[in-house]
């Protein structure tokens, strides 16, 4: 696997609306994309067609909000064959926490578990 970039970190939050003002308002970040009630993508201010990798606030996994602050995150790498990279990481035993997702939506994605149990994303 040859990672070509970090798309973005997502947390997973219990109130968007609150998360989405904090990161906005206390930490400058822009909105580039919102999914009312769902999912929020947001990148530092400035040209949206730049490849910085972004932050994304979501609530459609409740699941993964744990009452241990700072448990939420969830890096996301960018790969140029999402195909072959999925067999690899299957091939090498390594741990998916749930099926592919988003095709019905325009992207790909795939999380798997690293040593300690923590979410990956992968996506093309």
């Amino acid at each position: 696997m040859k990672p070509t970039g970090i798309m973005m970190v997502t947390v997973q939050v219990a109130n968007l609306k609150v998360a989405i003002d904090w990161y906005r308002d206390v930490l400058g970040l822009a909105v580039l994309y919102l999914e009312p009630n769902e999912f929020c993508m947001l990148a530092p201010p400035g040209d949206p067609g730049s490849p910085a990798p972004a932050l994304a606030l979501a609530t459609d996994h409740p699941d993964r909000i744990t009452a241990r602050p700072g448990s939420g995150w969830a890096p996301t790498l960018v790969v140029a064959d999402f195909d072959a990279t999925v067999a690899e990481l299957r091939r090498r035993g390594v741990p998916f926490d749930a099926e592919e997702e988003g095709a019905d939506e325009g992207y790909r994605l795939v999380r798997v578990l690293d040593p300690e149990g923590n979410p990956i994303g992968i996506t093309a």
